[in-house]
């Protein structure tokens, strides 16, 4: 089952990430530029998956204890331990990596953001294939989590398509030098790490660690239904978007400062 999911997430986000590519203007980025990134997200998996690991251990392993403890805090903390944190602090980290390593080439503010949607694109297809079948498994709503599977593809890579419009603002902004750039450049770095993590952590809190639907509570079934709803409103949001501002981000200009 990991490998077809995993063969379904490759050509879902593949044929995203290919459009994503066709619309920059004037000049599309290289085959280099295009999968370096891709390979980092993968590697970002396994980064993520060990801090889990790391966190939990030091913990005591309360973010993966969910007998006794059926609150929301319970399941947003192990959320953002196993998951919303960890993950999207590898990704940065491995959009940051790609940064330095393509710093002469990356020219625009939208290729930070193909940068960050082809590594959410290396990281989803990781995923799901060292875990493709782990929501698919018992534990109240086994119909639920299929659904949400499909549903859930796309978001590492809309996660990290936002990372990188930040980080991209971020360094447009200080290259800029107008306005406060100082403050500004803080504030979009900080967004950028924010609202993919806060979303992410979110969501797994309502759907995978939510404690009352590894229950089989119907009130878990119904809040992993409204995370599912929640995070297809946002995945539409953020790709269309991307779609309608790509000339938008194109035009902003990033000069390569030695």
């Amino acid at each position: 089952m990991e490998i077809l999911s995993a063969g379904l997430t490759t050509v879902i986000l593949g044929l995203l990430y290919g459009r994503m590519i066709k619309r920059e203007t004037p000049n599309r980025i290289g085959a280099f530029q295009a999968l370096l990134p891709l390979g980092l997200g993968i590697v970002s998996m396994f980064i993520g998956g060990l801090a889990a690991i790391f966190l939990v251990k030091a913990a005591g392993g309360m973010a993966n204890t969910a007998a006794g403890n059926t609150s929301f805090g319970s399941s947003l903390l192990r959320a953002f331990l196993m998951a919303g944190g960890t993950e999207e602090v590898a990704k940065l980290l491995m959009i940051l990596l790609a940064l330095v390593i393509l710093k002469s080439r990356v020219k625009n503010v939208y290729e930070y953001v193909l940068i960050g949607a082809a590594v959410g694109f290396g990281f989803a297809v990781a995923e799901e294939f060292y875990y493709g079948d782990f929501v698919a498994e018992g534990n109240g709503g086994d119909y639920v989590a299929l659904v949400g599977r499909m549903i859930s593809v796309p978001a590492h890579m809309t996660f990290n398509m936002v990372m990188g419009e930040y980080l991209g603002r971020a360094k447009y902004i200080r290259q800029m030098g107008k306005g406060s750039p100082a403050f500004s450049t803080a504030l979009n770095c900080a967004l950028a790490i924010l609202i993919p993590m806060g979303v992410h952590t979110l969501y797994d809190a309502c759907t995978v660690f939510s404690s009352k639907l590894m229950a089989g509570e119907m009130s878990g079934i119904l809040m992993a239904l409204a995370g599912y709803a929640g995070l297809m409103i946002y995945e539409i949001v953020v790709l269309v978007r991307f779609r309608k501002k790509n000339e938008s981000f194109c035009g902003m200009h990033i000069p390569y400062a030695q």
